[in-house]
């Protein structure tokens, strides 16, 4: 009985943590001054159930979206949105948009004429899922890592971001 209790737990936290960070990534794209319908369409086209199911097997390491100039090969921007499986030990699920939000103001915008792409970090063992292959992440020459702290919780699974500048 608890492997199911656990696998129901895992497969709801999945879907909110995903939702959760696809609203926060649209946020963000939204505060650059860019058209979320790329985010929207990658989303139902493949990026909700690749991640869903890596989570639901703790799987995925971090979503990922670059800001970059076409044709260029360093990043503009780059946010990522690691996962963690500890959880917070509490029946709550959340999220914190208000702290994301202030976070906005310490990364730098990408220059005008950008565009953006996700990407889904898996760990080196998950398993392959149909249509999904490995890409490379753009430079980030001259961008520095900075935390940005928790920003969804759930009994299981966790996110933060982190921007580069």
């Amino acid at each position: 009985m608890a492997v199911s209790t656990h696998n129901y737990t895992r497969t709801n936290t999945a879907i909110y943590v995903s939702d959760k960070v696809r609203n926060l990534m649209r946020l963000l794209i939204i505060n650059y001054n860019l058209d979320p319908t790329k985010l929207v369409d990658a989303w139902s086209d493949w990026v909700q159930d690749a991640a869903r199911q890596w989570m639901e097997d703790g799987d995925l390491k971090s979503f990922i979206i670059e800001f970059y100039k076409p044709g260029a090969s360093v990043a503009s921007a780059r946010w990522d949105f690691p996962i963690r499986y500890d959880g917070s030990d509490i029946d709550q699920m959340w999220i914190d948009t208000d702290f994301l939000k202030g976070t906005f103001a310490k990364a730098p915008s990408p220059p005008a004429g950008c565009t953006y792409r996700i990407l889904l970090q898996p760990t080196a063992t998950a398993r392959p899922l149909p249509g999904m292959s490995s890409a490379s992440y753009l430079s980030l020459a001259g961008l520095t890592a900075r935390e940005a702290g928790t920003v969804i919780g759930t009994p299981d699974i966790m996110a933060s971001a982190k921007y580069y500048r």
